[in-house]
C-alpha cells in the first residue's frame, strides 16, 4: 500500500469520524433544544426547534444509529419524533393560549417596543414607550406627558417626590419633568458613558464609565464618591438605602452614611449583578441567564446570602420602599412572582410566555403593571392586584377596587 493510499483512507476515515460527531452534536441539540427552550418561556424558540428536531428524526437519526439492529433504529426515531411532537405542541397551544385573565392589557399598549414603567404620586402610572414619549394612564385612556429634550432614554426612573427622569443614549445629559410644572428641563452630567442611574428624594446617583457620582439635589453640585473604588455597574438607591455593585460590592445607610465595601457572596466577578433595595435596608443582588438565575438577599443589618430565585431567568426585581422584605420579580417568560419574605417563598402571579423588561408596584394600592419586550407576542403592558399580603398603607377592599388596573 502507497503512501497516498494511506493518506487517503486516513482522510476519509476522519471525514467518517468528524460526520459521526457532528451527527450525535447535532441530535443532542435538537432533541434537547424545544425543552430547553420551553423552560425558558420561549414558545417560538421551541417550535423552530421541534421543527428542526423533526426533519432530524427522519433524514439522519437512522443513519446516526446505522451500527445498531433495525429494531433499535426504529424505535429511537419513534420516540424522538413523538418527543418533538409534544414539544410543538406544548409550544403551539402555548403561543395561542390567551394571556392570564388576572392580567388586563392596557389600550394601544401593544404598539410600543420596549416600554419602561413606573408609579408616580403626581401623574399616577406611567410609561416610557420606548421611542421617546413618556404617557400617564387616566383610567380609560393615555395623557401626553410629552418627550424629553433628548429623546428616547436608556434609563427611565421615577423619583420620590413624582419627578421623572430620563437618561439619553450618547450625551452627557439627564432629563427631567417637573411635577409642579410639568415641563422637561435639561442638566449635564459627568461626561461619558453612563451606565447606571438611580434617583432618590434629595440625591441622585449615576455611573459613568466605572466610577460613581452624585449629583444634589438641593445643591444642583456633582461628585465623586472616592470611597467606592473599582468597577461599579449597578446601582440602587430608596428608603434610606443605596447599594452599588461592581467589582466589588458597596452599601450605604442614610444620606450622609459611609459606603461599606462589602465581601461578594461568590468570587465569579464576571457576572453582572442588578441591585434593588427596600424600606428598612433590605437589598437584593442578581444577575440572569437563559437558564438559570442567581439571587442575594441582605436583611437589615445582615450581608448577602444566597435565595432560590422564583424562576431561571429573573430579569427585574422591585422592593417595597416602606418594607423591603415585600418584592415583585418579573422574569423572561416565566411569569411574575412575589414575596412577603425577601425572596425566602414566592407565590405565582402568573402572565408566563411574557417577557417582562420593567416593572412597577403601587404598594398602596396593591397594584402591579408589568411590560413586556416580546417582539412577536404578547407585547403591551399588564396589570393585576397584587395577590399576595396585603396592600401597605391602605385596607384590602382598596387593593380590590383596583381591579388590576392602575
Amino acid at each position: 500500500m502507497s503512501v497516498g493510499d494511506v493518506l487517503v483512507r486516513g482522510a476519509r476515515g476522519f471525514y467518517r469520524v468528524f460526520m459521526y460527531v457532528q451527527l450525535v452534536f447535532i441530535g443532542v441539540f435538537v432533541f434537547v433544544g424545544p425543552w430547553w427552550a420551553l423552560r425558558g418561556g420561549l414558545a417560538g424558540a421551541a417550535l423552530l426547534c421541534a421543527a428542526l428536531g423533526l426533519l432530524f428524526d427522519t433524514r439522519a437519526l437512522a443513519e446516526l444509529l446505522e451500527w445498531a439492529p433495525a429494531r433499535l433504529q426504529r424505535a429511537a426515531v419513534r420516540v424522538a419524533v413523538a418527543s418533538h411532537g409534544v414539544a410543538a405542541g406544548w409550544a403551539l397551544l402555548w403561543i395561542v393560549w390567551p394571556i392570564d385573565r388576572a392580567w388586563t392589557p392596557l389600550t394601544d399598549s401593544e404598539n410600543w417596543s420596549d416600554p419602561i414603567v413606573g408609579f408616580s404620586q403626581v401623574d399616577g402610572f406611567v410609561v416610557h414607550t420606548g421611542g421617546g414619549r413618556v404617557w400617564a394612564w387616566s383610567g380609560d385612556d393615555w395623557r401626553d406627558l410629552g418627550e424629553p429634550p433628548g429623546g428616547r432614554a436608556w434609563e427611565f426612573h421615577v423619583a420620590p417626590d413624582g419627578a421623572l427622569w430620563t437618561a439619553p443614549q450618547g450625551t452627557a445629559r439627564l432629563d427631567r419633568r417637573d411635577p409642579a410644572t410639568g415641563r422637561w428641563h435639561s442638566l449635564g452630567r459627568p461626561a461619558g458613558e453612563l451606565k447606571a442611574l438611580a434617583v432618590g428624594a434629595d440625591e441622585l446617583l449615576v455611573t459613568v464609565g466605572s466610577a460613581l457620582h452624585r449629583l444634589d439635589l438641593a445643591r444642583g453640585t456633582w461628585s465623586k464618591e472616592q470611597a467606592v473604588t473599582g468597577r461599579v455597574e449597578s446601582l440602587a438607591l430608596g428608603g434610606g438605602t443605596a447599594v452599588a455593585l461592581g467589582a466589588s460590592w458597596w452599601s450605604r445607610e442614610g444620606q450622609g452614611g459611609e459606603w461599606v465595601d462589602l465581601t461578594r457572596p461568590d468570587e465569579d466577578s464576571l457576572n453582572y449583578y442588578y441591585a434593588a433595595v427596600g424600606g428598612r435596608g433590605w437589598r437584593y443582588a442578581w444577575h440572569s441567564g437563559l437558564w438559570s438565575s442567581d439571587l442575594q438577599v441582605a436583611a437589615p443589618g445582615r450581608s448577602f446570602e444566597r435565595r432560590t430565585p422564583p424562576a431561571p431567568d429573573v430579569r427585574v426585581i422591585v422592593a417595597n420602599p416602606d418594607d423591603g422584605a415585600r418584592v415583585v420579580a418579573g422574569s423572561w417568560g416565566q411569569g411574575v412572582w412575589g414575596s412577603d419574605d425577601g425572596g425566602a417563598t414566592w407565590t405565582a402571579l402568573g402572565l408566563e410566555r411574557v417577557q417582562v423588561r420593567s416593572l412597577a408596584v403601587d404598594w398602596r394600592r396593591g397594584v402591579v403593571c408589568a411590560a413586556s419586550s416580546n417582539t412577536i407576542w404578547d407585547r403591551g403592558v399588564f396589570c393585576r392586584n397584587v395577590p399576595h399580603g396585603q396592600p401597605s398603607g391602605s385596607s384590602a377592599s382598596e387593593g380590590d377596587e383596583s381591579r388590576g388596573t392602575p
